[in-house]
């Protein structure tokens, strides 16, 4: 039954909701103004076999863009030069494994903070995952340094479009004025404060990893890795494979609802509705493309099989084998793609009725619009386990403070940031973690048993700063 750890732990997840579902009277916010149904709206026998259905046709995108990320490397390991890239890393680094470890932790945390899109930093997982394995580090030490730590770094989410960026839009939607430097230096003591506990309790689980290492010697297999001798160079493919990086995390940040940046959206303007003669010419020729800030899951699969074909034609890779490696490294990526689909399962079953208990759970909580600190962090805790897609969450929850005074919203929005960061750091219903964990095959309980300590901590420091803020404002 270790095989299906995950799927039993979300199934658990899912029956509980549906219990509460019978117990908790339903309700819905809309025009401004909570709506109690003063009845149950349970989730029957019919929607528990329907919620996997709709949840795969719903949540597909993210299953390509998982399996995209698996063909990218497939193909990567197919040239030879991914192999000698890693095996070069390695032992540049094999007496300094340690500050490694510590800078690999870093660099997912800020890329998380400070840009907020972690469909596109998940990309780089694989690539460090697998010098961390090569170095000798255990799979739930890699794990933490790279997905734990992108969960991280949403707690102190500085300037990410996928957190901030989202509280600013829905706030300004409700005639609240945020800009993405409110609270600036309040979150990022929240970040530094945060990252340094995490890297500190990876340091820690690391001395252990060491005495196990004297004791005793295991094999660990590396995903998406294929060591491939080959005489050509790496350069090529690390020049590609960071302009596509680059290029997509410049074109997932919606740098106009961020910063009111408007370059993009008039240059995709202007070669839209350029013509020759009356003749669209760029619009033919590229097809239905978005304009850069307004990408999505698709765009980054689309973005990854073009960078795959480059790559492949660059290193005289035969069409067939290049078909080969992509699908092979799809076979890698499957059970991470499903559980990513999974872990929404909750969420989709909430989004497809027009009302829910959790509406009436926040809206206790939340005191008909009164601002209380316990009340606002219930709501994001309850809110966040139920409705992993933090768009949505803040569409749907953020409108029950849009009648709270100016001057504390972005103590709301700082709450419900930090509180959705932590809760998909351990909740079966966050989509990296499951994704992340099905990769490394490592259990929940495993990474529960990790991580459970950690996340007391942190929330007892969101609170205090929380706090704080409140008293200062």
């Amino acid at each position: 039954m270790k095989k299906y750890d995950l799927l039993k732990v979300l199934g658990i997840s899912f029956l509980v909701i549906v219990a509460i579902s019978w117990v908790v009277p339903a309700g819905v916010y809309s025009n401004g103004s909570f709506v109690s149904m003063d009845a149950t709206a349970p989730i029957g026998f019919y929607d528990i076999a329907r919620a996997p259905l709709v949840t795969v046709a719903t949540f597909i995108q993210y299953a390509i863009l998982f399996l995209a990320i698996g063909g990218f490397y497939g193909v990567l390991n197919k040239t030879g030069a991914y192999g000698k890239l890693v095996d070069g890393i390695t032992d540049k680094w094999s007496k300094k494994s340690k500050k490694f470890l510590i800078i690999t932790t870093l660099i997912f945390a800020l890329l998380s903070s400070i840009c907020g899109l972690n469909t596109v930093t998940f990309i780089l997982v694989p690539f460090f995952i697998s010098i961390l394995l090569k170095l000798g580090f255990k799979k739930i030490t890699a794990f933490a340094a790279t997905v734990g730590a992108l969960l991280v770094g949403q707690i102190g989410s500085t300037l990410g479009l996928e957190v901030w960026g989202y509280l600013k839009v829905v706030f300004s939607q409700l005639g609240h004025d945020i800009s993405m430097t409110s609270l600036i230096l309040v979150r990022a003591i929240l970040l530094i404060i945060t990252v340094t506990l995490f890297i500190l309790l990876i340091r820690k689980n690391d001395k252990d990893d060491v005495k196990d290492k004297k004791t005793k010697k295991e094999e660990v297999e590396i995903p998406l890795y294929e060591k491939k001798e080959t005489k050509k160079g790496i350069i090529p493919l690390l020049v590609i494979g960071l302009f596509a990086i680059i290029l997509l995390f410049v074109g997932l940040y919606n740098w106009y609802y961020t910063f009111d940046i408007d370059f993009f959206t008039n240059l995709h303007e202007s070669i839209t509705e350029f013509e020759i003669n009356g003749y669209p010419l760029f619009t033919n020729l590229l097809g239905t493309v978005s304009e850069i800030g307004n990408w999505g899951n698709y765009d980054i699969a689309v973005i990854l099989i073009i960078a795959s074909l480059i790559i492949s034609w660059v290193y005289s890779i035969k069409f067939k084998d290049t078909i080969d490696g992509f699908v092979s490294g799809m076979k890698q990526m499957l059970a991470p793609a499903i559980y990513a689909m999974l872990a929404s399962v909750i969420f989709s079953v909430f989004i497809n009725t027009s009302a829910n208990f959790v509406f009436t759970m926040v809206n206790q909580f939340t005191k008909a619009g009164e601002f209380s600190l316990p009340g606002t962090i219930g709501s994001a805790l309850v809110s966040s386990f139920t409705y992993n897609d933090f768009s949505a969450l803040a569409s749907y929850f953020l409108p029950f403070y849009s009648t709270l005074d100016s001057n504390m919203i972005p103590v709301v929005a700082l709450i419900f940031q930090s509180i959705f960061g932590l809760v998909m750091l351990i909740a079966p219903t966050s989509i990296f973690l499951l994704a992340g964990l099905s990769y490394l095959k490592i259990p929940y309980k495993e990474w529960a048993k990790y991580i459970w300590k950690f996340t007391l901590i942190i929330l007892g420091v969101i609170v205090v700063i929380s706090f704080i803020a409140t008293a200062l404002i």
